[in-house]
């Protein structure tokens, strides 16, 4: 398995464990409330759930899993591989730190934008069929 999907899988998995603390302390506090500075939770525990968690562990399961280059044993640049990696998790903690600061949100999406785009053109070659190829 790359070093870039191993990267990422695990930090899917911290973010998963965050975000699976934050909906406990959320669905405790509807049962028994805490404090009403509680539901500020709520925007961090989506993001940290959808881009942190999933998003983040399909990107690295594929990259890993998605045939490698036919012509060399390569999947693309392992550079741009790197860059989506700290894109992606820059842009996250920028929309966690939004919620707090609500003037970096644009930054945060745009970056999580690029390393979609970046994600998709470090992919794109990797899409093919085996039969017509053979």
């Amino acid at each position: 398995m790359p070093n870039q999907s191993v990267w990422m899988i695990r930090l899917s998995l911290l973010y998963l464990l965050v975000a699976v603390t934050l909906g406990s302390i959320l669905l405790i506090h509807k049962a028994m409330p805490l404090h009403p500075a509680t539901w500020a939770l709520l925007p961090i525990h989506y993001e940290m759930a959808i881009w942190g968690w999933l998003v983040q562990f399909v990107m690295g399961t594929a990259y890993w899993i998605f045939p490698r280059y036919l012509h060399d044993k390569g999947r693309g640049s392992e550079g741009m591989a790197w860059t989506v990696v700290i894109v992606l998790n820059f842009g996250i903690w920028l929309l966690i730190m939004s919620v707090f600061l609500e003037s970096v949100a644009l930054a945060g999406r745009t970056s999580i934008l690029i390393s979609a785009f970046l994600f998709a053109g470090l992919m794109w070659k990797r899409v093919v069929s085996y039969r017509t190829h053979s």
